[in-house]
């Protein structure tokens, strides 16, 4: 899992950590995913969305690209006041995704999936708080109207793809 500026909103989901917690289970992490798509702005989701970060972390079964790529989001800029929504759809993405992977037994990143999640927990957000808009978020609801969102993440992962092979080519120091 790869992380870049989401220090702060990821100390606001995961609260205090529990240095000596057994690691989640598929089954856990599914409940957990059921618990978030249910209702993320249950008195369970914070719980859940901890679950499901931890089982992204810990869990080699599962590969999540985290960045400005996949989660646009998640900014070192962003207003106090929002950074617990922001953690939630940030849960709600990584569930998604995982979701995906555990369904297809592949640890294989969907970035598309990850939206999906992320706009359903958003719009169940905006019932409740109708006036937290999100930009980032919406930007994503207009491409998948305009039917542009799937093909984006597509790129995005052969983009993935193409960087995780550069990496693991062997180089020759002279």
């Amino acid at each position: 899992m790869t992380f870049r500026s989401v220090g702060v909103l990821l100390i606001v989901l995961l609260g205090v950590s529990r240095a000596m917690a057994e690691p989640v289970t598929r089954r856990e992490v599914l409940a957990a995913i059921a618990v978030l798509e249910k209702d993320v702005t249950s008195a369970d989701a914070l719980e859940a969305a901890e679950t499901v970060t931890r089982f992204g972390k810990e869990s080699e079964t599962v590969l999540i690209t985290v960045g400005t790529e996949t989660m646009p989001w998640v900014q070192a800029d962003t207003p106090e006041p929002e950074m617990p929504v922001r953690a939630l759809l940030m849960a709600a993405y990584f569930a998604g995704d995982i979701k995906s992977q555990l369904a297809k037994r592949r640890p294989l990143d969907d970035p598309y999936s990850g939206w999906l999640a992320t706009i359903a927990a958003y719009r169940q957000i905006r019932k409740k708080q109708p006036e937290m808009v999100i930009p980032e978020v919406e930007e994503l609801i207009k491409k998948e109207q305009t039917g542009t969102l799937k093909q984006e993440a597509e790129e995005l992962r052969r983009q993935q793809e193409e960087e995780h092979r550069r990496d693991e080519r062997p180089t020759n120091m002279v």
